[in-house]
């Protein structure tokens, strides 16, 4: 990690439709920021861009959701329960931040477990639901 990145855009994978890809790439972006304000030990950065991240993630996950039920992807139920499960462990990490700044807790999830989450979620999900949806939207 020599430039405090958790991953590179490199490292996550396209998917069908360039709006998603481009909604990942910004998520990245707020979270390698965020680690480089871990790294240098900014709270009010820190601060900062954990709401910022959560807002990004909310709105992420509300479009994608309403895609899924727009044209009707048959595994929606298992993508959005995914969605709400990530939101959930994001939220508690982004409340325990604001209520006792526990930097190791909060380093743990943003270079640890976040990067495989994300990376397997796109990997799976999203280029299943991605494929299916730019179908629809091709046939309209």
């Amino acid at each position: 990690m020599h430039n405090n990145n958790v991953l590179e855009n490199e490292q996550i994978p396209l998917v069908a439709m360039d709006a998603m890809n481009e909604v990942h790439r910004e998520e990245l972006d707020i979270v390698n920021q965020l680690n480089a304000a871990i790294f240098e030990n900014n709270l009010e950065g820190i601060t900062s861009l954990c709401a910022q991240w959560l807002d990004h993630t909310i709105a992420h996950f509300n479009r994608e959701n309403m895609m899924m039920d727009k044209y009707a992807f048959p595994a929606s139920h298992c993508h959005q329960g995914e969605h709400s499960q990530a939101l959930q462990e994001l939220e508690l990490i982004v409340t325990s931040w604001q209520d006792i700044q526990d930097l190791d807790k909060l380093t743990t999830y943003v270079r640890d477990v976040w990067p495989k989450w994300y990376v397997n979620h796109i990997s799976t999900m999203d280029t299943v639901t991605s494929a299916y949806i730019k179908q629809c939207v091709e046939r309209e």
